[in-house]
């Protein structure tokens, strides 16, 4: 097995380029992928900001923001299935808090999938806590909606999470496998 370490990844706002890309990432991380249409309509959105991860030149993984007022909204985040587990996510959403704190944002909000244990524990580690419950929010298969918010952008205190995230990922314990 090849190890992968998040060190090789390069992260880059995304272009048209990727669209296609994107989209097959999305075949197989969500059950309704947005269309190329859509995907080009956010792409030309001031609202929205979206970034791509790669190593080398694959793109691995990417994520994004809706800007809505003082807030910002995760809309995405998502990565290929072979590369998940070590640390792209993280690293994606290490990237959007420091675009939305850069930008003024004063909170961060997203819905997660309840059965999605996991992703729900990626957004915690940055301070997201869970706020209410949207009730069969996504179809295929039918799940409810965790809504979880992260207030106080602007705090000393994200940035230290956000330092601690950081250094976390840079050196992971040695685990003689992949690193995350």
């Amino acid at each position: 097995m090849t190890q992968i370490t998040v060190s090789k990844l390069v992260i880059e706002k995304m272009a048209h380029r990727h669209i296609d890309s994107i989209r097959a990432i999305d075949r197989v991380c969500y059950s309704s992928p947005w269309s190329a249409s859509t995907w080009r309509n956010e792409l030309s959105e001031s609202t929205r900001h979206h970034i791509v991860g790669r190593i080398n030149d694959t793109i691995v993984g990417h994520a994004g923001l809706l800007f809505v007022l003082e807030e910002v909204h995760v809309t995405t985040v998502a990565v290929q299935p072979d590369h998940q587990g070590v640390g792209i996510a993280t690293r994606l959403v290490s990237e959007l808090l420091d675009v939305a704190v850069g930008a003024g944002s004063e909170a961060a909000t997203l819905e997660v999938r309840a059965s999605a244990r996991r992703t729900q524990g990626l957004y915690a580690r940055f301070g997201f806590q869970p706020a209410g419950v949207r009730r069969r929010y996504y179809t295929d298969p039918v799940d409810d909606a965790v809504v979880m918010w992260l207030h106080e952008l602007q705090s000393d205190e994200l940035g230290l999470r956000l330092a601690t995230v950081r250094a976390e990922i840079a050196s992971p314990p040695s685990t003689g496998g992949i690193q995350s």
